[in-house]
């Protein structure tokens, strides 16, 4: 369980696996290469990236205007600062106070507006599926609420 600026975070399982992919390429890479030049690898970069969004840029204030989506993700926001082609989509509750990470694009599905690959498009595919949800009532997040625990007991 993890908490920043009173939110509880927590990673879906399509977020949590992305990153455990992404934490992966970074160890893989550390071993073949000198510090130096691990440090300028655009796969450590981004995960960096990725990291310092979740943990410090997005609990900040989730609701920033930059991250608001619309149309059929209007309940959804995404982060693309410093990201490139990449996209951070996640949810948020003030009430109770919770960041929801939902999915993080690799690289095949990398932002190219009109793709079917594009990671809205790869998006909205798992909402209509109902594989993610913004939705309280969903029993998934119900379980994360009932376990969140603002004190860190």
């Amino acid at each position: 369980m993890t908490t920043k600026n009173n939110y509880f975070l927590k990673a879906h399982e399509i977020f949590f696996q992305r990153t455990v992919e992404l934490n992966a390429e970074v160890k893989a890479l550390s071993r073949k290469r000198k510090p130096e030049e691990l440090q300028q690898h655009e796969t450590v970069k981004l995960a960096h990236r990725v990291y310092k969004a979740t943990l410090e840029i997005i609990p900040e204030n989730p609701d920033h205007p930059s991250y608001r989506l619309t149309d059929a993700l209007k309940k959804y926001r995404r982060y693309k600062q410093g990201l490139g082609r990449y996209r951070l989509f996640f949810a948020f509750s003030n009430t109770p106070k919770i960041i929801l990470y939902l999915y993080l694009n690799d690289r095949t599905t990398l932002r190219k507006e009109g793709d079917r690959n594009d990671p809205y498009e790869r998006f909205k595919t798992f909402v209509r599926r109902g594989s993610v949800s913004h939705d309280p009532l969903d029993p998934r997040i119900q379980t994360w609420i009932r376990d969140y625990d603002p004190e860190g007991r």
